[in-house]
This record gives structure tokens, sequence and C-alpha cells, in this order.
């Protein structure tokens, strides 16, 4: 990867460590182990070594929560907008400002989870949910593919259903699967998908396959209100990234 063994650790910590959260709440990989990673390899090489361990993540976990599927509820209208993302995002991944991405993100993460915190019973209706569904894959995916990092808005969004634990996951990696499975044949097509990459996203597969079953392990052990906690500390945590990316760079 052209870096010393001193980097080399911290991005796999980040990986685990991201691999661990996503197996609890479906969600955190890419949040985590992106923004680390770019530090020594640049924004795009990371997204593209990321979108291997993303696509092999979300498949075990929606084969694991396979059963729960059904219970889910406007995947058919979320999915498609968002492949439709997924390709424009990856052509606009040189051109956007992430800075303005990040700042415009974090707002509505930091208002939503105010908003929770201090309502938790809030829950939107299926019929604001079928209606506002397409304009928020169509968002997701383009984030997916401009940054690599859709989870935030996806997070938030379904988070808003209040769905039991499993039926939230299975939903969740649903849409990542589908934008990861996208964006990674746009960046095949682009060209961004060199030998060396695909050799380092298979590399990155070592940590992700061995915390990411841990963290699977944890959930089903957890209640539905701790649950909930830990999706908004995810939730506060990514504002607050995206915050200071977007003041900071």
């Amino acid at each position: 990867m052209n870096v010393d063994v001193q980097s080399l650790v911290v991005i796999f910590v980040a990986i685990a460590l991201g691999s661990l959260i996503k197996g609890v709440t479906g969600s955190g990989l890419p949040q985590i182990a992106i923004p680390v990673m770019a530090i020594f390899l640049g924004v795009e090489r990371s997204v593209v070594i990321m979108a291997i361990p993303g696509i092999v993540s979300n498949g075990w976990l929606m084969w694991r929560f396979r059963a729960h599927l059904p219970k889910t509820r406007d995947l058919p209208l979320l999915l498609p907008t968002g492949a439709v993302g997924a390709v424009a995002g990856t052509w606009l991944l040189k051109a956007l400002d992430p800075r303005i991405l990040s700042g415009v993100l974090a707002a509505i993460i930091l208002v939503y989870v105010v908003v929770k915190w201090r309502r938790p019973e809030l829950e939107l209706s299926p019929t604001t949910t079928r209606r506002l569904s397409p304009p928020v894959g169509l968002a997701a995916g383009t984030l997916q593919g401009a940054t690599g990092i859709s989870g935030p808005l996806v997070t938030t969004w379904l988070h808003s259903y209040r769905l039991a634990p499993p039926v939230y996951v299975i939903a969740l990696v649903t849409m990542f699967q589908v934008f990861g499975a996208v964006q990674a044949v746009s960046l095949v097509g682009l060209g961004l998908f060199t030998p060396s990459r695909v050799v380092e996203g298979v590399l990155a597969l070592i940590p992700m396959l061995l915390f990411l079953p841990i963290g699977a392990r944890m959930a089903t052990r957890m209640s539905a209100r701790t649950f909930d906690v830990w999706i908004l500390v995810l939730l506060a945590a990514s504002a607050a990234k995206l915050a200071h990316s977007a003041i900071w760079g």
C-alpha cells in the first residue's frame, strides 16, 4: 500500500472498529474506515478499496437477517433511485466539494438526533415515508457514489421508521448492498479499480471478517432500547465528524 507499518496498524484498527460497529448496528464501517484511510491513501483510493469489504460485509449481514426482509417497507422506492444516484455520484467523485456535502448532511443528522432524543416516540408515518423515499434514495445513492459513505443519511432515514432491530438491520444493509454494487460497477467502468487496489481491497477483508461476527453476536444480546441508543450515538458521532470535515476539511 506504499505506507509504513504504523500507518497500516492505524488502518487495520479503523477497519476493525468500523466492522465491529457495523455488526452491531448494520452501519459504521465506511464512516470510520474511509476518513482514516484517506489520511494515508487519499479519498479516491480509500473509496475504491473499501468497496470490496462493503459488499462482503453487507452480503454476510443480509444472509444472517434474511428472514426479516419481508417486514421492511419502502425498499422498492428507495433502491431504484438510490442505484441511479450511486452512478451519478461515482461520476461526480472528483467534481463535488466534499466540504459542502459534509456540512449539509451534518446539519440534517444533528437536527434529527436532537429531535429524536427529546421525542423518542417520534415516528414517520407510512404515507410520509412512501412520498419521501424516492428523493431520499437518490440523495443517499449520490453520497455513496461520491464519497463511499451513505450511512449517515440512510441510517437517519430508516431510524425514523422505528423498526425492530433485525428488520432495521436487513433494510439498512440491503440498501447499502445495492448502492455498493452499483458503485463498484461504476468504479470498474471508470477504470478506478486497478489490480493493486483489488489486492488492497481483499487485504482489507481480514480485519472486517475478524470483527464483523463479534459485533453481530453482541447485537443479539441487546434490548431494543439499547440498540436505539447505539444508533443515536453513531449518528451523533457521524454528525460531529461531518461537521469537522465541513469546517476544517
